[in-house]
């Protein structure tokens, strides 16, 4: 059950009247986690909360002491939420779990943001033009990339694909990383292109190691 120092940790967390109150804020609520002033009950209320400066520090809370109980409404958070802040704090604290809980939903929201049909759907959970989805996914793209890097499997492959073209140089490179980690084959006319013609180097750097890999492989 929340005490009342909570509360005051989390008024002041909320409404400080400058930044470096909220941030001591923070950190005694942090250290309040690290002894053991809370339990699940009230990471849980905490997540319910409607106020977005309370929902994100649970979703870090919950994140930081790998909370099992808060896993199925973390995975309901991200499937509904078009807020990029929350989405980029969930995805902190998939990262902080070291799991794959959370693989499913991190691929399926890359695809609905980046097809086509989808972004007009009147039915889709995220309301707001094609634009806004866009800024969306741009939003939440590295940080995608970097959880799929850790909790993915092969079935990532055609998700992540098409982030080999995209226009930002960080976001091929962590896609590239993907490949890389994960030890998933990419055709060689794909690996050869970026490895010779991509405008960053880090991408040329990473793909030319891929390319050794492969050539490594295929020596007997």
């Amino acid at each position: 059950m929340l005490q009342s120092n909570h509360y005051e940790l989390l008024d002041k967390l909320r409404f400080g009247k400058d930044g470096e109150e909220r941030k001591d804020a923070l950190r005694a609520l942090i250290n309040l986690e690290y002894e053991a002033g809370f339990d699940d009950a009230g990471y849980l209320k905490l997540l319910a909360d409607q106020d977005p400066v309370i929902r994100v520090y649970a979703i870090g809370a919950t994140g930081r002491q790998k909370i099992s109980a808060a896993i199925p409404e973390l995975i309901k958070l991200f499937q509904e939420s078009s807020d990029t802040l929350i989405l980029n704090e969930l995805l902190t604290a998939f990262l902080q779990y070291d799991s794959d809980d959370f693989l499913d939903i991190v691929i399926e929201k890359l695809r609905k943001l980046t097809k086509k049909s989808w972004l007009f759907s009147k039915r889709s959970p995220i309301s707001g033009s094609r634009s806004d989805k866009s800024f969306i996914l741009n939003q939440i793209l590295i940080p995608s990339l970097k959880y799929i890097e850790i909790a993915g499997n092969a079935k990532v492959e055609k998700t992540v694909r098409p982030f080999l073209d995209h226009e930002d140089a960080n976001v091929r490179w962590h896609a590239l990383q993907v490949f890389e980690k994960l030890k998933i084959n990419l055709k060689k006319e794909i690996l050869g292109r970026m490895h010779t013609s991509d405008p960053s180097p880090l991408v040329r750097e990473l793909a030319a190691i891929l390319v050794e890999k492969h050539k490594s492989a295929e020596t007997p």
